[in-house]
C-alpha cells in the first residue's frame, strides 16, 4: 500500500540524450501526462523527417540522479523505423530519468528532459522546465501543496544545494534565486521538506543558453530571428525551435489543431489523444525543454486555456486588435482585412496606378513597360505581372519600392504584329488583387511605295517630290531624301525635312550628272524609322544651259 501511495505523489523525471554525429536531428519525446495508472503509462522518443534516414532509437533509464535499488522492468517497443516506445512499467518503474539513445556510440548531441505529474506531490513547480539566457537572473518556484511549518531543501542534479526557512516562504511558495545564469547552472533542481524522501518532493529543469537574449553563434555575435508563439531561439545554430503545434522558421505558422512535429506532419491521436493532444506532454531539443501542446496546461496537460491565453502551457497572452478573436491554439484570427500576429497591419486591397489604357509602340521595338501600385502590404517585386490575354506572362526585371508604392517595369522583347492587343498589368498581395488593361498598337514604320518624282532640274540642282504614296503607319514625322551619283561607291548624302508634303531641293551637284535618289521615312518613336523605298534616276543639266 505505501509504494502505490508513494507511486501516487512522486514525478516522473525523463531526459532524452541524442546521439548523433554531425547534426542536430529533429527529436521529440512525449509522455501520456494524463494517465494516472501505472500500466497504462507510456513514453514514446520519435525522430523527424529531417533526420537521417536509418535512426534505431532505445529508451533506458539513468541510476545517477534517482537511486533506485532494483532495475526498471518496462520493455521497450519499435513499431517503426525511427520510433522507440517505453510501456508495461509496473510499480516505480515509471518514475527516474529516462534516455532515448540512438544505437551509435557516439557521444550525446542534444538533452531533453521530460516530467510529469501524476499525483498530489507536496510541491509543484510552476513549470517543468525553465530557458534563461546567459546573465539573467532566474526564479525557480515551487508551490506547496500540503503547507507545513518545515524548512524546505533543494537540491542540483541530486546534490545539497541551498535551505528555504519555512518563514520565508512567499505566497505558499518556496523560490530559489539563480543570479547571472550560466550554462554550468543548467541541470535538475528538487526541492522537498528536510528529512523527506526526495520522491516526496518535486522536480525542474533549468535550461541556460549560453549566449545572452536574442543572440546566438560561437562568440554570440549573431542576431536571433523573432522567433513566434513560444519558439526559442537555439544559441548554436541560430533556428528557431518551435513548440508542438507550431512550424516555420519562426514559428509564424500554426499546425491543424491536432497536429505536431517540424513540418506539423504528426498527429496527437496516434500517441493516444483523442482531443486535439489533449493529455499529451512534449519536449523539444534544448534550449526549448518540455510543455502541453499549444492549447492546454497544468500538470497533466488536461486544462484548456482560459481568459485570452494561448500556445503552449498557455504561457503565451492574445493581444488581438481591429477586432481580432484569440484562438488558444493558434493565437489571433484577424477579421478580413488585417494580419499580424495581433492582427495590427492593415491589408489595404491593392490599387494601380499611373496606367495609360493605350499604348502604342513601332514594330521591333523593345519597348519598357512600367506598372506602379499601392496598397498594404506594399505589392513586393513578384507581385505584379504583366499578361496578355493569350496566357503570356511577363516577371518584372525590376522594382523600386518607395513609402508608398512599387513600380515594375517590364522589358518586352522586339515587338511583332502578333504581340499588339489587349494586355494587362495585374497586382496580388495578402491584401487582395487589382488588375488594369491596356490595349497595345503596335505600328509598322511608313515605307514609300513610289520613287520620288523629278520637279525640275538645273545644272547644280534638283527639285523633287520626295513622296508621292506610302505604306505604314503615321505621322510621319521626318522626310529623309538620300542621294549620289551613279556609279560612284561614295556614301550616300541626305537631307532631312519635317515634312512629305513639300518639294526638296538638292543643291551644289555636279553639272550633266546621274543621281540616285531614294527617300526614307519616320514617325514617332523607338524603331520608328522605315525602311528606304524605291529608287530613281536622276540627271542634271549641262553647265550654262538655261532654262526658259
Amino acid at each position: 500500500m505505501r509504494i502505490i501511495n508513494v507511486m501516487r505523489i512522486l514525478w516522473v523525471f525523463v531526459l532524452c540524450f541524442l546521439y548523433l554525429s554531425d547534426a542536430v536531428i529533429d527529436l521529440t519525446m512525449i509522455s501520456t501526462a494524463a494517465v494516472t495508472n501505472v500500466n497504462h503509462f507510456t513514453i514514446t522518443c520519435i525522430s523527424g523527417e529531417r533526420s537521417p534516414a536509418q535512426v534505431e532509437l532505445d529508451i533506458k533509464r539513468d541510476n545517477k540522479i534517482l537511486v533506485f535499488p532494483k532495475k526498471p522492468n518496462f520493455k521497450v517497443h519499435k513499431p517503426r523505423n525511427k520510433e522507440a516506445v517505453a510501456r508495461d512499467f509496473r510499480d516505480l518503474d515509471n518514475i527516474g530519468i529516462f534516455y532515448c539513445e540512438s544505437t551509435q556510440e557516439v557521444p550525446p548531441l542534444e538533452m531533453i528532459t521530460m516530467i510529469n505529474n501524476f499525483g498530489r506531490a507536496n510541491f509543484i513547480p510552476n513549470y517543468l522546465t525553465l530557458t534563461a539566457n546567459r546573465g539573467e537572473t532566474v526564479h525557480l518556484n515551487m508551490e506547496l501543496i500540503s503547507s507545513q511549518k518545515r524548512d524546505v531543501t533543494w537540491k542540483y542534479n541530486g546534490n545539497y544545494y541551498y535551505m528555504t526557512h519555512w518563514n520565508d516562504m512567499i505566497n505558499r511558495t518556496a523560490v530559489l534565486t539563480v543570479e547571472d545564469a550560466k550554462y554550468a547552472n543548467q541541470g535538475i533542481y528538487s526541492a522537498s521538506y528536510v528529512g523527506d524522501s526526495p520522491l516526496q518532493g518535486a522536480w525542474m529543469r533549468l535550461i541556460v543558453r549560453d549566449c545572452p537574449s536574442k543572440k546566438w553563434g560561437p562568440n554570440c555575435g549573431r542576431d536571433c530571428p523573432n522567433c513566434l508563439n513560444g519558439g526559442v531561439c537555439h544559441d548554436v545554430d541560430g533556428d528557431c525551435i518551435c513548440p508542438p503545434g507550431f512550424m516555420g522558421t519562426r514559428c509564424e505558422t500554426a499546425c491543424r489543431e491536432g497536429m505536431f512535429g517540424r513540418n506539423c506532419q504528426e498527429s496527437c491521436e496516434s500517441y493516444g489523444s483523442e482531443a486535439r493532444c489533449r493529455g499529451l506532454r512534449f519536449c523539444l531539443p534544448d534550449p526549448y525543454g518540455c510543455s502541453c501542446a499549444s492549447g492546454w496546461l497544468g500538470s497533466r496537460c488536461d486544462s484548456p486555456c482560459h481568459n485570452d491565453m494561448y500556445g503552449p502551457d498557455c504561457r503565451l497572452s492574445c493581444e488581438c486588435q481591429n477586432g481580432g478573436v484569440c484562438n488558444r491554439f493558434s493565437g489571433c484570427q484577424c477579421p478580413t482585412g488585417w494580419r499580424g500576429q495581433n492582427c495590427e497591419k492593415s491589408d489595404r486591397a491593392p490599387q494601380i496606378l499611373d496606367l495609360d489604357s493605350n499604348l502604342e509602340w513601332n514594330l521591333n521595338s523593345s519597348p519598357k513597360i512600367s506598372c506602379s501600385a499601392t496598397g498594404n502590404p506594399l505589392p513586393s517585386h513578384d507581385s505584379i505581372e504583366l499578361r496578355k490575354l493569350d496566357s503570356t506572362v511577363l516577371k518584372a526585371s525590376r522594382t523600386v519600392m518607395d513609402s508608398n508604392k512599387s513600380t515594375a517595369t517590364f522589358e518586352l522583347p522586339p515587338l511583332t504584329p502578333q504581340q499588339g492587343g489587349l494586355w494587362e498589368c495585374r497586382v496580388s498581395t495578402n491584401g487582395g488583387q487589382d488588375s488594369r488593361k491596356f490595349n497595345l498598337t503596335v505600328k509598322e514604320p511608313p515605307v514609300p511605295t513610289s520613287a520620288p518624282t523629278l520637279l525640275e532640274k538645273k545644272s547644280k540642282q534638283l527639285r523633287v517630290m520626295p513622296v508621292v504614296s506610302h505604306r505604314g503607319d503615321g505621322p510621319i514625322v521626318s522626310t529623309r531624301l538620300l542621294y549620289k551619283p551613279v556609279g560612284n561607291g561614295n556614301s550616300w548624302s541626305s537631307i532631312i525635312v519635317y515634312s512629305d508634303k513639300e518639294p526638296i531641293t538638292l543643291m551644289n551637284l555636279e553639272p550633266s550628272t546621274r543621281y540616285r535618289v531614294r527617300v526614307q521615312l519616320s514617325r514617332p518613336g523607338e524603331q520608328g524609322e522605315g525602311a528606304e523605298g524605291p529608287e530613281a534616276i536622276m540627271e542634271t543639266d549641262c553647265l550654262g544651259k538655261t532654262h526658259r
